[in-house]
C-alpha cells in the first residue's frame, strides 16, 4: 500500500483507465501505472494513491451473494396433504423463483400427512479452513479465503464454475438485500488463528477475532505484516458478479430489443454505453473521421444523437439503419412473422418520417443484404449500413469523394464494391417500392436479374431541396472544408496583412482547381481582401474569407425521346 514501494499494488497490477468527464465533455486519463493485464486493473482510493494507506490494508473480502436460506417446519406450512391426494402451497417471504412466475410459492407434501420439516440451502464456494490443506510443505504458503481446489488435493474444483456464473434475473450478485439475499460468506484475515492441533499451522474460523483467538487478537495486526506470521497475510478471492459492462450471456450485448423508446442513460446500460461512445467520438479535435455508423442500431433516439454529433462537427456523415428492416433471430422476443424475417418498406418509411429529420449529415439504406462468412462459410444477413460504408470507401478509392457511391460503376455490390461477398438481398424491391423509398430519402439496394445487386440511390436525409440533399455534394463539402481548414491552420498567428492573404489564396485556389479538374466543381471563387477582412476585424485578430462553390451534380434520371419517322423523312427536317 506504499506508493514508493516496488511492490505497490497499483504498480504491480496497474490502475490506468480512460473515463468520460460528463461535466466538461472530454476524455480523462486516470491512473499512473500501466495495466499488466487486459482483464484486471486496480482502482486506488485517493488516500492510498497519496501515500496514506496505513489502516486501509485489505484484510478480507465479501463472498458472492445468494438467496436467503430458509428453514421450514409444520408451523410455517399453510397446508400439508398426503402424497397424490392434492397439493398444498406455502408462501415464503424473501424466496425468489425464476423470472416469469406469478408468485413466490413452493409445493410441500407428506406421504403420512404428518408434520413437515425442511430447509433450503444455497450452494456457495468453499473457504480454506486450514493451512495444512493440500499438503503444503510450508504453512506460510497457504492462501486463505476462497479455495479453488478440492479439499486436501491439488485438483481444481470445477463445480465452482457453476456457482460463480451469472445469477438469475432479480439477484444482484455484488450486493445484498436483507429481504432476499445474504453474503454466502464474509472472510477476514482477522479470523485466522493458531491451530490447536499443530502449532506450525493456522486455521480460519469465523468469529475468532471477536473471541480473542486469532493471530491479530493475540499479537496485534502487525503480526500479519511483519511478525512471524507474515506468511499468512495472503488471501484469495473469486471473480464473481457476472461482468463489468456488457452482458456476456447475450449473443448480441447491444441488441435493439434490450432498449426501448423510453430508454435513457439513467435506466438502460446499453443505451448508456452507445451514447457514451457517441460522446467520446464527438470532438473533432480528438477523433478524426468523415463517415460514421453503428451497424444494426435502430434506436431512433441514439441515431438522432449520432446525426447531431455529425452536424456539430460539421465534417462527417452518419449512415443509420432504420427500424422496420430485417429483424435477426436474436432480436426477436416472439416467433418470427413475415415482417420480422424480411422487412417492411412502409414501416421503414413511416419510422423515418417519425424521426422528423431534415439534415444533410445523415443517410439511410434498405434492405438487409446476404453475405457469406469467409471464415466459417455461413450465410449471414448484415445491415445495409455495412455495405454502404464499404461502398463509400471503394467509390472514394476508385474516383473521389464527390462521385456518387451508387450505380453499377461504383455501387455494384455483386462486383465487390462493398468489400464483402454480397450474394443477395433480404427483400427484392419492386420498382414501386424503390420509388417509395427514394421519395422518402431512403436509398434502395436493388437486385436486377441481368445486372446483379446495386445501391440505387444517394440521397441524404435532407427534406429541403438543395444541392446538399445528395451524398456526393455533402461529402464534397466535407472534404473541401477539411482541406481548406488545414491550409488555414498553417497561417494562424501570422500577420494579418495582404501578404498572408495572398499566401492563403495561393494554396486554396490551386486546391480548388484540382477539385474542379476532377469534376467535383463546375466553378468557384475565393474572395479575401479588405472588403471581407475589414479594419474592424483586423483589430479583433480575425481574417475573413468567402469561398463560393458550384458543385457538380450527379445524373440520377435520364430522359430519352425515341421518335419513329417515316422511311422517306430526313433527320434534318
Amino acid at each position: 500500500m506504499n506508493p514508493t514501494s516496488a511492490n505497490f499494488i497499483g504498480r504491480k497490477i496497474g490502475d490506468r483507465y480512460f473515463g468520460y468527464d460528463e461535466t466538461n465533455k472530454r476524455i480523462i486519463d486516470h491512473g499512473d501505472n500501466d495495466n499488466r493485464s487486459t482483464i484486471l486493473r486496480v482502482e486506488l482510493s485517493d488516500a492510498v494513491r497519496d501515500g496514506g494507506g496505513e489502516g486501509l490494508n485489505p484484510y478480507g473480502v465479501y463472498g458472492p451473494s445468494v438467496p436467503l436460506a430458509h428453514k421450514l417446519d409444520h408451523s410455517t406450512v399453510a397446508t400439508v396433504v398426503a402424497a397424490g391426494s392434492g397439493s398444498g402451497t406455502n408462501t415464503l417471504p424473501g424466496f425468489l423463483l425464476r423470472p416469469g412466475h406469478s408468485s413466490n410459492q413452493m409445493l410441500f407434501s407428506s406421504a403420512s400427512g404428518g408434520e413437515l420439516t425442511s430447509s433450503i440451502e444455497w450452494p456457495t464456494t468453499r473457504l480454506r479452513a486450514s493451512s495444512s490443506e493440500g499438503s503444503l510443505v510450508l504453512a506460510s504458503k497457504a492462501y486463505f479465503g476462497y479455495q479453488s481446489l478440492i479439499k486436501d488435493t491439488r485438483r481444481r474444483d470445477h463445480t465452482n464454475t457453476d456457482i460463480l456464473r451469472g445469477q438469475p434475473s432479480g439477484l444482484d450478485p455484488t450486493a445484498v438485500d436483507s429481504t432476499y439475499q445474504q453474503y454466502s460468506w464474509v472472510f477476514t484475515l482477522d479470523d485466522v488463528r493458531p491451530s490447536a492441533e499443530d502449532a506450525t499451522h493456522s486455521v480460519w474460523q469465523s468469529g475468532s477475532r471477536a473471541a480473542s483467538l486469532s493471530w491479530t487478537a493475540l499479537s496485534g495486526s502487525s503480526f500479519l505484516l511483519t511478525g512471524s506470521g507474515a506468511g499468512i497475510k495472503k488471501f484469495s478471492s473469486p471473480l464473481f458478479g457476472g461482468f463489468d459492462g456488457f452482458d456476456i450471456t447475450e449473443q448480441d450485448p447491444l441488441a435493439n430489443r434490450i432498449m426501448s423508446d423510453a430508454s435513457t442513460e439513467q435506466n438502460n446500460s446499453v443505451y448508456y454505453s452507445i451514447k457514451k461512445a457517441i460522446d467520446l467520438n464527438a470532438d473533432s479535435d480528438f477523433v478524426e473521421y468523415d463517415l460514421v455508423t453503428i451497424p444494426g442500431l435502430t434506436n431512433t433516439s441514439l441515431n438522432s444523437q449520432l446525426i447531431t454529433a455529425c452536424e456539430e462537427r460539421g465534417d462527417s456523415l452518419a449512415i443509420i439503419d432504420l427500424p422496420g428492416g430485417h429483424k435477426p433471430a436474436h432480436e426477436r422476443n416472439t416467433l418470427a412473422t413475415s415482417t420480422d424475417a424480411i422487412g417492411d418498406v412502409e414501416t421503414a418509411v413511416t419510422n423515418l418520417k417519425d424521426m422528423n429529420l431534415n439534415t444533410s449529415y445523415g443517410c439511410a439504406f434498405y434492405p438487409f443484404v446476404k453475405i457469406r462468412d469467409n471464415v466459417k462459410g455461413a450465410i449471414l444477413y448484415v445491415p445495409p449500413s455495412v455495405v454502404a460504408l464499404g461502398t463509400f470507401s471503394s467509390s472514394q478509392r476508385k474516383s473521389a469523394v464527390w462521385f456518387a457511391p451508387a450505380g453499377f460503376t461504383r455501387g455494384g455490390l455483386s462486383e465487390g464494391s462493398a468489400g464483402l461477398p454480397v450474394l443477395g438481398v433480404k427483400q427484392r424491391l419492386t420498382s414501386d417500392e424503390r420509388d417509395r423509398l427514394y421519395d422518402a430519402n431512403i436509398n434502395p439496394i436493388a437486385s436486377f436479374p441481368a445486372e446483379g445487386i446495386v445501391i440505387f440511390g444517394q440521397k441524404t436525409l435532407q427534406v429541403t431541396q438543395s444541392a446538399l440533399d445528395r451524398i456526393n455534394v455533402r461529402r464534397l463539402m466535407i472534404y473541401v472544408k477539411k482541406e481548406v481548414s488545414r491550409i488555414a491552420s498553417r497561417i494562424l498567428f501570422d500577420q494579418n496583412v495582404q501578404a498572408t492573404w495572398d499566401r492563403f489564396k495561393g494554396q486554396v485556389i490551386p486546391f480548388l482547381e484540382g477539385v474542379q479538374a476532377g469534376s467535383g466543381l463546375t466553378d468557384f471563387r475565393v474572395l479575401l481582401d479588405d472588403s471581407t477582412t475589414t479594419p474592424d476585424l483586423i483589430d479583433r485578430n480575425i481574417m475573413y474569407a468567402k469561398i463560393f462553390l458550384k458543385p457538380a451534380r450527379a445524373i440520377e434520371f435520364i430522359a430519352l425521346d425515341f421518335i419513329i419517322t417515316s422511311t422517306g423523312a430526313s433527320f434534318d427536317d
